[in-house]
């Protein structure tokens, strides 16, 4: 297991932007893990997949990180009716998986920046859809160490939302397949499609910011009829393409980061009388 220590977070996250780490531990499987019981039990250490919608402040983190980069990442076929995935797996990889194994129903998960457990720890979603409507159970570590498997009617989740009181690491995912869904070639390639056109997937940045007030309402629609399109504060700037992006040029910072979400959200308030939640975590 790979151990470092007193490094840049900027390369860990996919904004691109942090301070110092202290140590960052790289389990690679059960036996690193258990070798981390300490770790996971102190209630301040952070649980890093692919970085994504995650950004740590420019004076660094000071307690523990465990990255699951480096963790063994399998994808297989339970059967004809479930599938099971290590959570460190990216969506966009396993949305592929499924896509060249002819497994219909996970298409969406290409438009998800971020790894499985990270989804599955905010219910991410794209494309009108969300991951927990499709997981069976996940096996988990939590707070005190020990290992679990939850059924998915045993977790509690909503929009962007997972009670994780217990949880403090996902480990796998079973999935369930649809099968009264029929195989469509196209639709992966018109989701990514889409993606690129909408999103501005090839900039440094941590995917959307804020949770959209409502299924009607979203927070991008909010910030572009408010005229906030392109503004700036420092390094960070905000995404004309998605306007709930926010774009580091290469010199943001974090603090520049959050006094542009804490300037957009005392826009929306001003201008609608709606308060944008912040999906982003910022340590």
């Amino acid at each position: 297991m790979d151990i470092l220590d007193k490094v840049s977070l900027k390369n860990y996250t996919t904004i691109r932007i942090g301070g110092k780490s202290s140590k960052i531990y790289f389990p690679e499987n059960l036996e690193d893990l258990d070798q981390l019981k300490s770790q996971v039990s102190q209630k301040k250490t952070i649980i890093l997949g692919n970085g994504s919608n995650i950004a740590f402040k420019d004076s660094g983190y000071k307690s523990s990180i465990i990255s699951l980069k480096h963790f063994k990442k399998p994808i297989r076929c339970i059967d004809d009716f479930q599938l099971n995935s290590i959570a460190g797996v990216s969506c966009a990889r396993f949305a592929k998986f499924c896509f060249k194994n002819k497994i219909p129903g996970f298409e969406f998960l290409h438009g998800i920046p971020g790894s499985l457990g990270g989804a599955a720890a905010m219910n991410a979603g794209a494309f009108d859809d969300q991951i927990w409507n499709h997981i069976d159970s996940v096996r988990c570590i939590l707070h005190n160490g020990t290992i679990a498997t939850y059924k998915s009617n045993n977790v509690k989740t909503s929009y962007r939302y997972v009670d994780k009181s217990d949880i403090k690491i996902f480990l796998d995912l079973t999935f369930n397949i649809n099968k009264s869904l029929k195989f469509n070639k196209q639709l992966l390639s018109k989701y990514s499609l889409k993606r690129s056109v909408t999103q501005p997937i090839r900039q440094w940045s941590s995917g959307c910011i804020f949770k959209n007030p409502s299924i009607k309402i979203s927070a991008s629609s909010l910030i572009d009829s408010a005229r906030l399109a392109k503004t700036r504060v420092g390094g960070i700037y905000v995404s004309r393409k998605h306007c709930n992006y926010l774009i580091n040029d290469g010199t943001g910072t974090c603090y520049d980061l959050e006094e542009l979400i804490l300037f957009i959200r005392k826009k929306i308030i001003t201008k609608y009388n709606i308060t944008l939640d912040r999906e982003i975590c910022i340590y």
